[in-house]
């Protein structure tokens, strides 16, 4: 996951999918109405161990695709949750 914060300067950090521990997404009432919500995510990276993507249109199918990428990625480096046993 690419963060790029700034609007003259700009900062960009990965987020390496390996690295998360926890992904869950939130809605409001108001963000609810809207479509929108905020997706949070925390990880193992000391740098910056939890990302909060805030305002994302339709979080539920983004939360995901993620959650889907997350998986696929620990699947691909040989780690598996207890649960998909």
């Amino acid at each position: 996951i690419r963060i790029t914060q700034g609007l003259v300067g700009r900062d960009y950090e990965n987020f390496e999918l390996i690295r998360i521990q926890d992904l869950d997404y939130s809605q409001g009432l108001t963000e609810r109405i809207l479509g929108i919500g905020d997706i949070h995510i925390k990880g193992a990276d000391p740098s910056n161990p939890e990302i909060v993507l805030r305002n994302i249109p339709k979080p539920a199918e983004v939360y995901e695709i993620i959650r889907r990428a997350w998986l696929a990625a620990r699947k691909a480096h040989g780690l598996v949750f207890r649960e998909e046993m």
